[in-house]
């Protein structure tokens, strides 16, 4: 895919709680995209998982092509969940730059999860984001992490532990992947951003930081356009 001097970039969210609660004077735009306050950048929001998100942004990627009107890039926002003990603290942003999918697999019959790509004695898929060189200064700035994108997140410490140990990511999220994914087919720049909200374990919602998370990724990539 193409992209002129005159193209912007979209911030894509998953849900429009994240949305709103950086812009909560604007109607949520979903499944499309509208441009930002800026003048400076589109936004849309494209539901929550890898499956709805990665069908929805392959359209929005589609319709932009056939409008002659590309995106220069897409930047995936949001908040994620950092796993303990990898040097990531609540309300940091961080830089995705590559993601697994942690719960497509089997089941052996001892209960164990072996990851899809290893049955068979494979190995597990890793999606990348676009060269950092490549990147405006305030994406290039942040500390670059590894992330896990799952359809389930994870509720218990037992979890937490396995698929920090399995995957050795540093955070959890249910987009990532589909973002790189679908982007690299369509031959367009992606990066990821997450604010850190909560630590994953036992889930307890009531502990997370969400509001003081959105505000850190507010001053970190918004404030900055």
């Amino acid at each position: 895919m193409m992209t002129d001097s005159s193209a912007k970039p979209l911030f894509a969210f998953a849900s429009a709680i994240e949305f709103s609660r950086l812009f909560p004077s604007i109607p949520v735009p979903e499944n499309t995209a509208i441009l930002l306050p800026s003048k400076k950048a589109y936004a849309a929001v494209l539901g929550v998982g890898l499956l709805e998100f990665s069908v929805n942004l392959s359209a929005l990627l589609s319709a932009s092509i056939k409008a002659a009107s590309p995106f220069s890039m897409v930047v995936l926002v949001g908040i994620c969940g950092a796993y303990k003990n990898r040097g990531i603290n609540i309300c940091d942003v961080v830089r995705v730059d590559s993601e697994m999918v942690g719960d497509v697999g089997v089941e052996e019959a001892d209960g164990t999860f072996l990851p899809w790509g290893r049955v068979g004695g494979g190995s597990i898929k890793t999606y990348e984001g676009s060269a950092i060189d490549d990147a405006p200064a305030f994406i290039k700035k942040l500390k670059g992490v590894s992330g896990l994108s799952v359809n389930c997140c994870t509720g218990t410490e037992a979890m937490a532990e396995s698929r920090s140990v399995l995957f050795d990511c540093d955070v959890e999220s249910m987009e990532g992947a589909a973002a790189l994914a679908v982007c690299n087919a369509f031959k367009v720049p992606c990066y990821e951003i997450r604010a850190v909200s909560n630590f994953v374990g036992k889930r307890q919602k009531s502990s997370w930081k969400i509001a003081e998370a959105l505000l850190s990724l507010k001053n970190a990539v918004f404030d900055k356009l």
